[in-house]
């Protein structure tokens, strides 16, 4: 834990809302100033344009980006060149596959060379993620990519009817507040942007009744957050056969199971908005509300839906998902691979937009962890830990005690014993020192029998 978290976790509550505040103050002006609303207004029309004049929008990004990164970034421009490519040779989405697919490898082994020299220092903003396999992995991006980020997010949330200045609550993975405070309040408030943030940490059956008794103070009637941990929420609703209505959910980060969605649903008496997203920025699938699928944000990115050969595979048909981000030149991701996989809708959505409609992802089936103490943790939320980290190659947490994680790690040669401690800390910060952190290095996880990665396996049954 830093410095600052330190003397934040420590702090009063009234300074904590302080430190958030003008942190969220920050932030805002990076985000909302002019250039937010003008590219909200580009992006609302966007939505309507028809599915060729979108293609015909990603060319001319397209266009820009490819001589941006033969212009300034080394790795594409050694990679072109190998290949004898100029940016001419580039100039439509159909001529994408005369580059290579970029993985996570290429990433890690080429950081540097992947990134514009002309966006480096105060214009670079990073990232990082866990991955499908728990592998983390670090990214960069420019502020304009953070600003259209956003943009694209809110698109969203307009279609579930939160416009920007209506009160909303955010359930994710921050430690917001003291994992040690066993007393309300489990949230602190975002005037900035008139957002509740709830703590993912404190979920136990004796606390729920204060988070609702916040929600309706505070008059909130849209949530956002892991798909579950709103059910969490739900099943403590749905047990006990009351019901708290709300105008819509939306959720994102991890895949959105059926018995989530009916339970949530169920619950709050309003239907979901789900979208797909990731740290790398570059894709972005949004739920409208037809709720006929997820529509490809085709002004946001390019996404290519490929089979184990890297040929395209037909509509309705299973492909692995590339993705190439139009705004990010500080470090461009060109043919990203991003290991998770879906299939392109043949059907038109009903809405009237002309983003074409793709299936649920197929990414990943995780349990959630019990704490001694009866706290709920999201997976979602334990991917946190191992966003910093630079030496893990795969990680799995398995948890067969109640009072005990077994994390699994295949490590790199540069893997250290700070490297363990810092990861064992930052666990212990978000769980509390009931539960024991056991750590087990080994040369190789193993997949299911369908070849599949279950990141967190818990034989622990949840208690709603």
């Amino acid at each position: 834990m830093g410095l600052l978290e330190t003397i934040y976790q420590k702090s009063p509550v009234f300074f904590q809302s302080f430190v958030l505040n003008a942190k969220a103050f920050e932030l805002y002006l990076e985000r909302y100033g002019k250039k937010f609303w003008s590219l909200f207004a580009e992006f609302d029309k966007n939505q309507w344009l028809s599915e060729s004049d979108l293609e015909h929008y990603q060319n001319e990004k397209l266009q820009l980006l490819i001589n941006h990164a033969y212009e300034t970034v080394p790795y594409y421009r050694d990679i072109m060149r190998q290949l004898h490519l100029v940016p001419r040779d580039i100039k439509t989405v159909k001529d994408l596959p005369k580059l290579p697919i970029l993985t996570r490898e290429h990433i890690k082994n080429n950081y540097q060379q992947l990134i514009s020299p002309k966006l480096k220092g105060i214009y670079l903003r990073h990232g990082h993620t866990s991955g499908t396999t728990g592998s983390p992995l670090d990214v960069c991006y420019d502020v304009k990519t953070c600003v259209v980020h956003h943009v694209a997010d809110w698109r969203q949330k307009y279609w579930a009817g939160l416009k920007y200045g209506i009160p909303y609550a955010s359930i994710q993975g921050r430690v917001i507040v003291p994992i040690k405070q066993n007393k309300p309040p489990f949230w602190r408030k975002n005037y900035i942007n008139n957002q509740l943030f709830l703590s993912s940490f404190h979920l136990t059956n004796d606390n729920m009744p204060y988070y609702f008794d916040k929600l309706k103070k505070d008059n909130i009637k849209f949530v956002e957050g892991y798909p579950s941990t709103v059910y969490i929420l739900a099943m403590h609703l749905n047990k006990k056969n009351t019901t708290f209505p709300l105008d819509a959910v939306l959720t994102s980060s991890e895949t959105l199971f059926d018995y989530q969605q009916e339970a949530i649903e169920k619950a709050f008496c309003c239907k979901i908005f789900d979208f797909y997203g990731m740290a790398e920025r570059a894709v972005f699938a949004t739920e409208c509300e037809k709720h006929e699928g997820k529509h490809l944000n085709m002004d946001y990115g390019i996404i290519e839906f490929l089979d184990s050969k890297n040929k395209p595979v037909e509509k309705e048909k299973l492909g692995r998902i590339v993705a190439t981000s139009l705004h990010n030149f500080a470090m461009p991701l060109i043919r990203y691979q991003t290991n998770d996989s879906c299939s392109l809708k043949a059907k038109v959505c009903s809405c009237g937009r002309g983003f074409p409609l793709m299936d649920d992802v197929a990414t990943k089936n995780e349990s959630i962890v019990t704490l001694p103490d009866g706290r709920l943790i999201s997976p979602s939320v334990l991917t946190h830990p191992f966003k910093p980290m630079r030496n893990i190659v795969e990680s799995q947490i398995i948890q067969n005690k109640i009072d005990q994680l077994l994390v699994k790690i295949v490590k790199t040669s540069n893997y250290t014993r700070q490297d363990e401690a810092a990861l064992i800390s930052a666990f212990n910060e978000r769980l509390g020192s009931e539960i024991t952190i056991k750590v087990e290095y080994v040369d190789l996880i193993p997949r299911t029998k369908s070849g599949k990665f279950k990141w967190v396996n818990s034989t622990i049954v949840p208690e709603f």
